[in-house]
Formats: structure tokens, C-alpha cells, sequence
């Protein structure tokens, strides 16, 4: 019986994908805009959901399953996350420009982000 790939197995494929796209918005030059209907914004309160872990903003580019989402934590650091029915795999983004760009589009568009980036909880 064949098993489906793990989300791990998979995640390095759609992370380039979602990569590509993010640095197509951005542009060579740092001054592209992002696609306001390529992703949906929200702030996550783990307290809330009585998750375990930070709080974050996410940046989630589909969901259902597959689904995939950057989350940009307070620290300054960003994850990429592929998750898939009870599976999830994640890479950490942060050195990269173009998911600093897409945090700096954030802050700047959405102010629940920018709240929360630099006081917390909203």
C-alpha cells in the first residue's frame, strides 16, 4: 500500500514556490507591492486557542490541505509553515530578503500587524 509523502517530504518544493512568487511581487529592486489577493492576514493567539508557543502574525497563502503560512514572531523571526491534515513541516526564513520584504509589506499595510509586531497582543 502506498503511503502519501510527508509533509516534510514535500515542504522544500512548495517553499520554492512560494518563494518565487513573493520575489516576483518584490521585484529585482526592492519596490514591487504586494498582491493584496494573494494571501489572507490575521494575528494568532495561542493563549486563545490554548496552543502552546508564541503568539504570531500569519501570512497564509491557502489553506484546507495543503495549506501554507509565514509566521513573523515577535523575536524577529519568520517561519515558513506546510502543513497537511494532522502533518506539518517548517523551515526558519528569517535571512532571507524576501520574507524580511513581505514583513516590512505587513507592517506597513496591515495594522493589526504592525501592532502586534511592535507591542504585542491586539
Amino acid at each position: 500500500m502506498k503511503t502519501e509523502p510527508t509533509c516534510e517530504e514535500r515542504i522544500d518544493g512548495y517553499l520554492e514556490s512560494t518563494a518565487n512568487a513573493i520575489k516576483e511581487m518584490m521585484g529585482d529592486d526592492l519596490t514591487g507591492m504586494l498582491d493584496p489577493n494573494y494571501g489572507y492576514v490575521d494575528v494568532v493567539d495561542t493563549e486563545a486557542w490554548d496552543w502552546e508557543g508564541p503568539d504570531y502574525a500569519r501570512y497564509q497563502m491557502s489553506g484546507g490541505g495543503p495549506s501554507d503560512e509565514l509566521r513573523f514572531y515577535r523575536d524577529g523571526k519568520i517561519e515558513y509553515w506546510f502543513l497537511d491534515w494532522f502533518d506539518g513541516a517548517s523551515r526558519i526564513v528569517t535571512d532571507y530578503n524576501w520574507a524580511q520584504w513581505l514583513k516590512w509589506e505587513l507592517v506597513n499595510r496591515n495594522k493589526a500587524v504592525f501592532q502586534f509586531i511592535h507591542f504585542g497582543r491586539v
